[in-house]
């Protein structure tokens, strides 16, 4: 899947599927790597925050991808800004059914609620706003991240680190001021 992080950036329809999430930007310090969980995790080269995935959320609320993509077009530049977040305190590790995992930071994006009240609007329906994460880290080095657009995916992938190992993965991470 193809991500956008600029605003020329628009979305492309494929076959039935719209190939681009939109997501922003986050300038991260982070340690090359990490001991938790009785694993070695090795950063990731980039960090983002997913705002927006229309396939998963026509999957989610039966609304089509394209038409879903058609409305988040008239707020892409905002789906696309860099926002300030905060992370929650949750650090999750992440599966996927090819073996792959990840560690992931929960976060709150300033602005978000506001933004899905106005797509709600254009949609005539409410819409259900991604579960927000940093991918932070991953058990090969250069690995992808996985895909979380929905409270399903979280579910089925996720299982949360103790309190003690979710501090000690959010106490190496500085955000940047950008």
């Amino acid at each position: 899947m193809r991500r956008a992080t600029a605003p020329e950036q628009r979305p492309q329809l494929q076959g039935n599927l719209v190939t681009e999430s939109l997501v922003f930007s986050v300038a991260l310090e982070a340690p090359e790597e990490v001991q938790v969980a009785g694993c070695q995790w090795f950063r990731r080269p980039e960090f983002h925050v997913t705002t927006f995935n229309p396939d998963d959320l026509a999957a989610e609320t039966g609304i089509g991808a394209q038409k879903l993509a058609d409305i988040a077009e008239q707020l892409h530049d905002e789906l696309t800004m860099v926002r300030p977040i905060r992370f929650d305190g949750c650090v999750s590790t992440v599966a996927d059914p090819a073996g792959r995992q990840t560690l992931v930071a929960f976060c709150e994006v300033d602005g978000l609620e506001q933004i899905y009240a106005r797509l709600s609007a254009l949609a005539g329906r409410a819409l259900p706003r991604p579960p927000t994460h940093v991918t932070v880290y991953t058990a090969q080095p250069g690995m992808d991240g996985i895909a979380l657009s929905t409270q399903a995916d979280v579910d089925a992938k996720t299982v949360a680190l103790p309190a003690a190992d979710a501090h000690n993965v959010l106490a190496g991470l500085r955000l940047s001021a950008t």
